[in-house]
Formats: structure tokens, sequence, C-alpha cells
């Protein structure tokens, strides 16, 4: 597991605290006081990598951090890296810890270049023509150790960025776009901005007949 922790600051604004993130809507960041530590343990389903890594400390994004993030979170099907809407990484972070999971956390789909999203465009009606995965502002992701339908409850219940709830391919989408939420209980909707993982699937029938066998 890759370590990035150099103390690096970024000069970029800092959200006043991960509790605020409902009433500020998650409108331009605002300087605030010393806020404590905010750490990510990532893994990728497609590649394989992990990530475990510090990318706020000392009241500021620490850029090494982030770096490191837009790689693992880049579009893997082409390897294009785009950054990573920091917004985005503390809404995953205050979500781990309101479930109080140390992770890692399941990467199903970070950033999506133009041209994977238009490809996958083609495969799904599901998948939206300016998808908010191309602007960094967007992530597919699923949190082992708690049911989808309590992560998605947790989700919408912070009240910031879109949450789509996608049971039938294994994932949780969250965004910084507006306030708002879609279900999709093995059908997919035109127009939303998650689309399908028969990778996701895959492995939860591997988990689910481990546990059988087990």
């Amino acid at each position: 597991m890759t370590d990035a922790t150099a103390p690096r600051l970024s000069r970029r604004p800092f959200l006043l605290g991960l509790s605020l993130l409902p009433a500020l809507g998650l409108a331009t960041p605002v300087r605030a006081a010393r806020a404590p530590e905010r750490q990510l343990v990532l893994h990728h389903q497609h590649t394989g990598e992990s990530l475990r890594t510090v990318y706020f400390a000392d009241g500021a994004y620490l850029e090494d951090s982030l770096r490191a993030i837009n790689r693992i979170m880049r579009d893997w099907r082409n390897d294009q890296v785009a950054a990573i809407d920091p917004r985005l990484l503390d809404i995953v972070h205050l979500l781990q810890g309101q479930l109080e999971l140390k992770g890692p956390l399941e990467i199903a789909c970070g950033y999506r270049s133009p041209q994977t999203n238009a490809m996958l465009r083609r495969r799904s009606r599901g998948v939206a023509k300016n998808s908010l995965h191309m602007q960094g502002m967007a992530v597919d992701i699923m949190f082992d150790g708690r049911t989808l339908a309590a992560v998605q409850k947790a989700a919408v219940a912070l009240g910031a960025g879109g949450v789509g709830y996608y049971p039938g391919s294994g994932f949780i989408h969250l965004d910084t776009g507006p306030v708002r939420q879609w279900t999709m209980r093995g059908r997919v909707a035109a127009g939303s901005d998650g689309g399908s993982s028969r990778v996701a699937r895959r492995n939860r029938a591997r988990r689910q007949a481990a546990a059988r066998a087990g």
C-alpha cells in the first residue's frame, strides 16, 4: 500500500470543518482555524492499486497527497489523470466517519475522460453526457462492512452533493454537484451520472460465494 503524506501544503482555500458541509452547500470554501487531519485509505477495484494518505493537515490540503489521489482515481481505461475536487474527498471522508469505517474504500470509477464517457454512453443510457466524472467531481464507490442501503441512507443524510444508489451494480455514486438523489433498482435511467460496473457485480458475487463457503 502506497503512502503519500509529504507535508507540502496546498494554497487553495479550505472548508470550515466537515460538519458544515451541508450548511455550506459545497459552495466556495472559506478560510478557517486549524482542523484535524483527514486520511483516506483507497483501493481501486479495476487496477488493484491501493493508497493510504493524509490529504489534509495543519489547516490545508497536501499537494503531494492530492496528486497521489488524482493518480489512483485516474481514468483506468486510458491512464488519463485529472484533478479530483478536494470537496469530493471531504464528502467521502465525512461519510466514512459517519459509518465508523477505517477502509479501504473500494473505487469503481473516479475521473472519466470525455473519450471514455462517450464510449460508456454508447453502452448505457445511465451515463450522462456531461457527467461530473469528467470534471473530477464524482466517484462511484463501495464501503465494505456496511450494506449499500446503509451507505446510501448516510450519504443522503449529509445533504452534500449528489447521491446515486446502484444496488444492481454494487456501488454508491457521490458528487459535488447540486444536492439531489436518485435510485437505480436493477435498472438504469437515462441521464444519470453513474453507469454500470461488471467488475463490481463480479466482486460482489465472489464475496457472497466466499461467505456461503465460510
